[in-house]
């Protein structure tokens, strides 16, 4: 016997001695909830999916900003040696330049002397310690003019490596969506810095 009444149905079971009671609205109810509790744990799974698949990815970027920079920073620091090499080089030669250059023109001045009668004597003495001050003094210039060279090439430097903007933009926008926010913070954490 079927009772029809409002939302439910009522339906009496020969035998048992009972009634049940069905209601469809509350049936269909509870399908719409536990099919939308489905699309709800599908999209959970495809943020969770989409997480991994960013912070694997931008995992990938910082290692690969990480060996650019790398790379980028042994080249500076061999550029930037070499430079100083080369002053250090063009300095060593100058200085040898002018010490021989002052004891030549010390030999020029005693062999004139020598010829005069005058090698033995105070003037020729004099004439070594004039020389000798004025070389002393030619080679302070030289030093002090390739400091400067130097300190221009260190003044001068400017290293250039890759840019971590791009990736660190990238990952505040996975931040804010929701999206990949702790392996974000983790690759950002594990990339170089200048």
């Amino acid at each position: 016997m079927a009772s029809y009444g409002g939302n439910s149905t009522m339906y009496f079971h020969k035998g048992q001695g009972s009634v049940a009671s069905y209601n469809p609205l509350a049936d269909l109810q509870g399908r719409l909830a536990e099919e939308q509790w489905g699309m709800q744990k599908q999209l959970y799974q495809q943020q969770l999916e989409s997480a991994r698949q960013g912070a694997a990815g931008l995992t990938s970027l910082v290692d690969s900003y990480n060996t650019a920079y790398t790379e980028a920073k042994a080249a500076n620091e061999n550029r930037y040696n070499q430079m100083l090499g080369i002053a250090d080089q063009t300095t060593g030669q100058r200085l040898a330049d002018v010490r021989s250059d002052y004891g030549q023109q010390q030999s020029n001045a005693m062999q004139a002397l020598a010829r005069l009668g005058m090698g033995n004597t105070t003037v020729g003495n004099a004439m070594r310690a004039g020389t000798e001050r004025e070389k002393q003094s030619a080679l302070n210039r030289v030093a002090d003019e390739m400091q400067g060279t130097k300190l221009g090439i260190m003044e001068r430097r400017t290293d250039s490596y890759p840019d971590q903007n791009l990736i660190v933009a990238l990952a505040q926008a996975l931040g804010s969506s929701g999206v990949g926010l702790g392996g974000s913070i983790q690759a950002l954490g594990n990339m170089k810095l200048g």
